[in-house]
């Protein structure tokens, strides 16, 4: 993650042409909700999303049952220290494009890696609990 965080975006631009945002009119034949709000994602606040989800999801995984008392109790606690984790990794990469020239620190984008951590350990959590339920 963070050597895609220096990498100059308008060389990924020049790979993949049309990859900013998905366009407007792409879908024009469709209608709906789903297809009005895929018109207007940002496909790098779609990536944002997913990569800090999975990171969530990844920390989640690596420490699920350390520390953990008898009852589960603390269980929601290293769940917040997985998403405070993955988005702190988040702002710490938004941090180090501040000074790049190729590059912009982004608030939005601190916030939606913080969405996105929450959603991949809200995911796993849900997942973990459905599996628990089944045994």
């Amino acid at each position: 993650m963070v050597l895609a965080s220096v990498v100059d975006p308008a060389v990924v631009f020049e790979i993949v042409p049309g990859t900013a945002t998905v366009a407007p009119g792409a879908n024009a034949g469709n209608s709906g909700v789903v297809w009005a709000i895929a018109a207007h994602i940002d496909a790098f606040a779609l990536s944002h999303f997913v990569a800090y989800g999975v990171l969530a999801w990844l920390l989640a995984a690596g420490i699920s049952g350390i520390g953990v008392d008898e009852d589960g109790s603390r269980r929601v606690r290293w769940l917040l220290f997985v998403v405070a984790l993955a988005a702190a990794v988040g702002l710490g990469v938004e941090l180090i494009q501040a000074p790049l020239a190729a590059r912009t620190a982004s608030a939005t984008d601190a916030a939606v890696n913080g969405l996105g951590a929450v959603a991949g350990a809200g995911v796993y959590k849900g997942l973990q609990a459905a599996r628990g339920s089944r045994q």
